[in-house]
């Protein structure tokens, strides 16, 4: 598999980003939250999905600009529209407003409706440790999983994230999943590069285990947990898309949709740790907590949340693999609108 360069993934999503009529600043942040993904071995949320992007934007689906309008506004809580634009944009301007608000209350909270996927939550939710607070996001999505003793999918795989800063120089804590056993992107890769996905990960339309990723991606995800997962996405449709004024209850459409917005909700927060307790016992006892957490196995067969993507991210500052065909693709759509840049394989001298 092909090493592409990440300095060329950032400069022809900045391109096509840009010829698309995405504002030079918005545009920074959805390049950097594709870096940030296909850093830490998460590329299902990267580049690939620029064609989406376009398509989307070219039907009127998509708004380039990302307009947030304010509908209601208190001192700790404020919701916001987004205007069916960018989720990574509507995300990371949400959390600064959380961030804003948890500096005066202690907590601050958005909720915010008519917006896309945002992408991996752990790039919005880490943004609020850069402020020694706690962050938090959650999404609904497209429907994907079927209520617990169903075959229809109605709720989305519904993305949750935390994340905690762990002290001055150390990578945040940081959770990110979805609530189906298996992310969604993961069998539409399987599906595109015709590879069977694990028995498991999902149900056909009749409710029976499936491997194959395009009878998978006509039925349902198996949720994690079972039962749980499917109240976990429950409570996530209920908090991000019903509570924000969004979609929801199976209403909210997949992001690759022909013809309908996708009314995506999110609800965000920002905790303030200086509120409960000073920042060095705070730092003093997360250490304490991740010297417990290591000593419960092996060394260096125990990780917290986020450490195994950090690790990654750092033996992965230049370069990441990406297959054959979203490469020719991505090349493919750079040409069609013109645009000089392409993606750098490392070893491959550029024309």
């Amino acid at each position: 598999m092909p090493e592409v360069t990440l300095s060329s993934i950032k400069r022809l999503s900045l391109a096509v980003l840009s010829k698309s009529g995405v504002p030079g600043g918005q545009a920074t942040i959805i390049a950097d939250s594709i870096v940030w993904a296909h850093s830490r071995g998460k590329g299902t949320h990267g580049i690939t999905r620029l064609p989406i992007y376009v398509r989307k934007i070219n039907d009127r689906l998509m708004s380039p600009e990302t307009t947030l309008t304010v509908q209601k506004d208190h001192p700790a809580v404020t919701v916001l529209d987004a205007g069916h634009g960018f989720g990574q944009v509507a995300g990371y301007i949400g959390m600064e407003r959380c961030v804003e608000k948890a500096a005066r209350c202690g907590i601050g909270v958005a909720g915010v409706r008519k917006s896309n996927n945002f992408g991996a939550a752990g790039f919005i939710a880490e943004l609020a440790t850069k402020h020694k607070m706690i962050g938090l996001i959650l999404s609904n999505s497209a429907p994907a999983i079927a209520p617990w003793g169903g075959t229809k999918p109605l709720l989305g795989t519904n993305p949750l994230g935390f994340a905690f800063p762990s002290g001055e120089n150390k990578p945040a804590v940081i959770f990110d999943m979805a609530t189906s056993f298996a992310a969604r992107g993961k069998i539409r890769l399987a599906a595109k590069h015709n590879q069977k996905i694990p028995f498991g990960w999902a149900l056909d339309n009749q409710g029976r285990p499936t491997d194959d990723p395009f009878e998978a991606l006509k039925g349902s995800m198996i949720p994690i947990g079972e039962h749980k997962g499917y109240g976990l996405s429950l409570a996530i449709d209920i908090l991000a898309g019903l509570l924000t004024g969004a979609a929801f209850g199976g209403d909210a459409k997949p992001l690759n949709h022909p013809d309908a917005h996708s009314d995506y909700g999110h609800l965000l927060a920002a905790i303030n740790i200086s509120f409960f307790m000073d920042m060095d016992e705070y730092t003093s006892r997360m250490q304490q907590l991740e010297q417990n957490v290591k000593m419960a196995g092996k060394e260096g067969s125990v990780f917290l949340p986020g450490e195994q993507s950090w690790h990654h991210a750092m033996k992965n500052k230049n370069t990441v693999q990406l297959a054959e065909k979203p490469l020719e693709e991505l090349h493919a759509l750079a040409a069609g609108m013109n645009i000089n840049e392409r993606l750098e394989v490392a070893g491959q001298e550029q024309s």
